[in-house]
């Protein structure tokens, strides 16, 4: 999940590993701020360890793809949802991503080989922010807990 406060964003750990984890095109200024001193490595230490929004963005370029990126949810758009609105957003997010695997599926080798990484690409990105979105709705409903910036108060 990503806060944006001013000038700055803010990325959970988790959304971090996980876009450093897959083959996603990130701006090298990306990187570079993820990682300031060549011998930095990523760690997280444990589960609480991913729910922390640690990781400081202040590049223009940095924050520009990181707002573009609908994938990586926005705390302030969805926590003002009441918990049973957000869990029939999931429904309607999972029904589509279902029925476009569904559709993939049903059509020939030769198209499914052509297309084969734009769709996983698109599918997998979508099983991300359903279960960013189950994350939140957890924390929505006091069965997670998030480390919030400094002085970032969540709207109730």
């Amino acid at each position: 999940m990503k806060i944006k406060i001013g000038d700055k964003v803010f990325l959970q750990k988790y959304e971090v590993a996980h876009i450093l984890h897959e083959t996603y095109s990130v701006p090298l200024s990306f990187m570079r701020e993820t990682f300031p001193e060549k011998s930095e490595r990523f760690v997280m230490n444990g589960a609480a360890d991913c729910f922390r929004f640690e990781c400081v963005y202040k590049d223009p370029e940095n924050i520009k793809w990181i707002m573009e990126q609908d994938w990586i949810v926005d705390f302030d758009e969805y926590a003002k949802m009441s918990p049973d609105e957000l869990y029939a957003l999931c429904e309607r997010l999972y029904e589509e991503y279902s029925k476009g695997i569904d559709e993939f599926n049903a059509k020939d080798d030769a198209y499914r080989e052509d297309h084969y990484y734009d769709d996983s690409d698109k599918f997998e990105k979508a099983e991300h922010k359903l279960s960013s979105l189950k994350t939140l709705y957890n924390y929505l409903k006091g069965e997670t807990k998030f480390a919030f910036p400094r002085g970032y108060k969540p709207k109730p």
